[in-house]
C-alpha cells in the first residue's frame, strides 16, 4: 500500500457552500478538457491543473494511475486564509474540513484528512481542533509555514501548539506567504523555487530556536519539499549555537538533537537529491509526497521512490507506507478531550 501525505484539495461542495457564505473567498472554476483553472475574485488564477483538485472521482482515476492507494487530504496554502476577520477563517475552515470528511467518508479505503485551522485566532483554531477531534477520518493537521507573516515562536501561537501536542496529531508544514527579504524572489517565480524550501527552513529553524519543541515535546511536524534546506545545514545550526549567544535564549540544547521532531516528504525533485535525504534522515523519517494536482508535482512518486540508487525492500517499504503510517499515527492523548 502506498500512502502520498502531499496531496492537495479544494472540494465541489465546499466551493459551492463559499459561494453564497464567504463569495470573496470562493473560486471560480474554468475547465478544458480534463483541466481546470481557479479564477478568484481578487483576479488570481491557480492552474491549469487536472479537474481531480475538485471532482473526486477523478481523483480516484489520478490516484490510480499513480499509483497512489491513500490520499492524507489537505487545503492548498492559497485556501489557508490567514489574512481574513477570524470569524470568517474559522467558517471557511470548518467548511473545507467538513467536504474534506466527508470525502474520506465516502472512500474511506483511499482519503484520510489533514485538516485546516484559523491560526489567526488560538480561541477558533482550539475550538476547531477540539470538533475535528472526534472524526476517525482527521489524522492530524496542515498549516502553513507562518501565519500571515509571524514566525510560528511567537508567544500568540503557543497555546495552539499546546492544544495539538494535547490531541496527539501531527502537523504538516506547508509554505505559504514565503518571506522575500527586499523582493528578490518575485523574478523567475523564484518565491516558488527558492522561497518555497526557505521558508521552511526558517519554519523549523523558528521552532527549534524559539523553545517550542522543547516547550511541547510530544509535537511532530512533517517537511514537505523535502525539508527545505534543513536536512543538509542542521550542521551549520548546531555550529552557530555553539559559537553564539543568541540560539541559545530558549534552546538549551543542540539544535540536532531535536531532528527527531521532524519528518519529510519525498518531493526532491531530483533522485541524487531524494537518495542524500533517505541516507541523512533515515527512510523511517521520509515518506511519500506528489503535491498533487499543481504543476510542481510529481505525478509518477512511487516510481521516483523505486528509481532511488541502493534502497532495499525494507526501506522502500517505509518511504512508501510504513513512515507515513507512524507518523500519521495519533499520540495517545493526555486528556480526554481539548
Amino acid at each position: 500500500m502506498t500512502i502520498d501525505v502531499h496531496a492537495h484539495t479544494v472540494p465541489a461542495d465546499h466551493i459551492e457552500r463559499m459561494k453564497s457564505e464567504a463569495p470573496q473567498l470562493a473560486p471560480r472554476i474554468e475547465l478544458d478538457g480534463s483541466n481546470c483553472t481557479f479564477v478568484y475574485e481578487d483576479g488570481r488564477r491557480s492552474g491549469p491543473m487536472p479537474i481531480g483538485m475538485f471532482d473526486h472521482e477523478a481523483r480516484i482515476k489520478d490516484m490510480d494511475a499513480m499509483r497512489i492507494d491513500v490520499q492524507a487530504l489537505s487545503v492548498p496554502p492559497t485556501h489557508f486564509n490567514y489574512h481574513v476577520d477570524a470569524e470568517l477563517a474559522a467558517l471557511v475552515a470548518a467548511s473545507h474540513n467538513d467536504s474534506m470528511i466527508a470525502m474520506a467518508e465516502a472512500s474511506p479505503d483511499r482519503f484520510v484528512v489533514l485538516a485546516t485551522l484559523p491560526m489567526q485566532s488560538a480561541d477558533f483554531a482550539i475550538a476547531e481542533l477540539s470538533r475535528l477531534a472526534q472524526s476517525p477520518h482527521v489524522v492530524g493537521v496542515e498549516l502553513a509555514t507562518n501565519v500571515a507573516g509571524v514566525n510560528l515562536d511567537a508567544p500568540e501561537l503557543d497555546p495552539i501548539w499546546a492544544a495539538i501536542a494535547l490531541a496527539g496529531m501531527p502537523i504538516v508544514l506547508h509554505p505559504h506567504d514565503v518571506v522575500e527579504g527586499t523582493g528578490r524572489m518575485k523574478a523567475h517565480y523564484l518565491h516558488n523555487f527558492v522561497g518555497n524550501p526557505t521558508d521552511t527552513t526558517l519554519a523549523a529553524g523558528s521552532l527549534m530556536f524559539g523553545g517550542v519543541l522543547t516547550r511541547h515535546p510530544r509535537l511532530r511536524f512533517g517537511l514537505l519539499h523535502g525539508g527545505g534546506f534543513l536536512p543538509y545545514q542542521i550542521g551549520r545550526f548546531d555550529h552557530g549555537w555553539a559559537a553564539r549567544p543568541e540560539p541559545k535564549v530558549h534552546l538549551p540544547v543542540a539544535p540536532s538533537t531535536l531532528l527527531k521532531h521532524f519528518w519529510f516528504d519525498s518531493l526532491t525533485h531530483d533522485d541524487q537529491s531524494l537518495a542524500l535525504l533517505i541516507n541523512r534522515m533515515g527512510a523511517d523519517r521520509v515518506f511519500l509526497g506528489s503535491d498533487y494536482p499543481f504543476d510542481m508535482a510529481d505525478m509518477n512518486p512511487v516510481q521516483t521512490v523505486e528509481r532511488v540508487m541502493g534502497l532495499d525492500n525494507a526501506e522502500l517499504g517505509k518511504v512508501l507506507h510504513e513512515t507515513a503510517t507512524t507518523f500519521l499515527a495519533p499520540l495517545a492523548a493526555e486528556v480526554t478531550h481539548l
